[in-house]
């Protein structure tokens, strides 16, 4: 028993000492990143400092999409540093824009539990600056080689206009809450949700289905490959209708990074399934963690959507058959129609990836968040079926209002059916006492036990099934 357990551990492929070098250096950036410092830009960092409560006066360009909340405009600009400046709704401010800031600089500081720098170092961002006085500067005037955009960013920012577009007429024929849902669903603007709708979200379990991430997309592509089942076509076909999804989707959200990322995560999920290789797919996630760690190791630990993105897929990826082993096989087995069995297996299908998605990411929720939602399984059955036709009913809807503006709020209607009732779905749900309870001491050394447990679960069954496979 010895020398086998011993043969087993020492015969490495050249895949599993690829695994191994990549899940070192994955732990070796979450050991050493420990330490506050041990990854900040210290020479950005240190003019950040050196300029603390100082006032100061300098031109530079928007360089990231305006992100923009009820009251509030928070633009990051570029001027040889990074800051962040919040300012007033109106005038309107965005990318590609070259201003004069005049203001006094901060340092991001703690906000109760929440650590407001390390949030923003991920972005290489050490300093903000609250409604400073901006002028616009005329693109035509001073030096061209400043205020001009590359040929690059010049296309950025049509993609970004087009994006922009696509919200307003959201915003033009949607009532809210309606239209800011469904503007954060479609194209990712989060801040378009109520905080008071997001803690209702949050409270039943459908918060990650608003943010883009590998497991937002993930779940949307599974439903669009269930629903395309359930009317009969075949895997191979609706998996092509998946890729052609997960193609022009980040351009839908301005090629947003969290969005472009989640796309190539899930097209990756969906080749290993249709080839049954789970092991190819885990090592290319990994590799992929890998390569984003070796641009910006801060994701790590100051990204919780990185880190829910990598854990809800590999859950989907080695959770997801073990439930789909037992239920699926009964299914097959009833003697009923097969178009009944292909929509039970849709439904089925809708349970299953919502459950392992949030059982593989418990610990991150509960440490960052406080709170374990009872009520969520209910919540995804009741709502989550919904999505598939929610995101035909808004492209359509966005398609012919382009054609036939006159006609617009007829298109949407459907759409707004569909977001209305998700809304009163969770606010119903969200109602009952019971539906969550607030958990604070739950800490990452709890969190590793749990997945200690959870992957040797994984481990014991498969060696299992492998055993009573012919």
């Amino acid at each position: 028993m010895i020398k086998k357990t011993t043969k087993y551990f020492f015969h490495f492929t050249p895949a599993r000492i690829f695994l191994l070098i990549n899940l070192i250096f994955i732990g070796g950036i979450f050991v050493i990143s420990g330490r506050s410092d041990v990854f900040v830009d210290k020479e950005e960092k240190d003019i950040a400092v050196g300029f603390k409560n100082q006032k100061i006066v300098l031109k530079a360009f928007v360089c990231e999409e305006a992100d923009i909340d009820y009251k509030s405009r928070r633009l990051t600009i570029c001027g040889g540093s990074r800051f962040l400046i919040t300012t007033n709704l109106y005038p309107e401010y965005d990318y590609g824009d070259f201003l004069e800031l005049s203001g006094k600089l901060q340092i991001p500081e703690r906000v109760d539990d929440f650590n407001y720098g390390a949030y923003l170092a991920r972005y290489n961002i050490y300093a903000v600056m609250y409604y400073p006085q901006i002028r616009l500067l005329d693109k035509e005037m001073g030096d061209k080689s400043i205020n001009k955009l590359s040929r690059a960013q010049e296309i950025y920012r049509m993609l970004l206009n087009f994006k922009q577009s696509l919200k307003s007429l959201m915003e033009k024929n949607l009532p809210e809450p309606e239209a800011g849902l469904a503007s954060a669903i479609l194209l990712g603007y989060k801040r378009t949700v109520a905080k008071s709708d997001l803690a209702i979200f949050s409270r039943v379990g459908l918060s990650h289905l608003i943010a883009i991430s590998g497991s937002h997309i993930t779940i949307l592509s599974g439903l669009i490959v269930g629903f395309l089942t359930a009317l009969g076509l075949s895997r191979r076909r609706s998996l092509f209708f998946i890729f052609l999804f997960l193609f022009f989707y980040p351009f839908l959200t301005g090629l947003a990074a969290s969005a472009v990322r989640s796309a190539i995560m899930s097209g990756l999920i969906f080749i290993a399934f249709y080839f049954h290789r789970s092991s190819v797919i885990l090592n290319a996630l990994i590799f992929s963690a890998s390569l984003m760690l070796i641009f910006n190791p801060l994701l790590l630990r100051n990204d919780i959507g990185f880190q829910l993105s990598y854990l809800a897929i590999l859950g989907i990826i080695y959770l997801y058959p073990i439930a789909d082993i037992v239920f699926a096989d009964k299914i097959s087995s009833w003697k009923i129609s097969l178009r009944i069995k292909n929509i039970l297996k849709a439904l089925f299908a809708i349970i299953n990836l919502t459950l392992v998605s949030q059982i593989a990411t418990l610990p991150i929720l509960l440490i960052n968040f406080k709170q374990l939602s009872f009520i969520s399984p209910l919540a995804n059955i009741l709502v989550i079926w919904t999505f598939p036709f929610l995101l035909a009913s808004l492209i359509i809807a966005l398609f012919l209002s382009a054609l036939f503006p006159v006609l617009s709020l007829f298109w949407f209607f459907p759409a707004y059916l569909f977001l209305k009732f998700i809304f009163l779905v969770s606010t119903g749900l969200a109602s009952f006492s019971w539906a969550a309870i607030s958990i604070y001491n739950f800490n990452w050394r709890q969190g590793m036990v749990y997945y200690f447990i959870l992957v040797l679960f994984v481990i014991l069954y498969f060696k299992k099934y492998k055993k009573r496979s012919p």
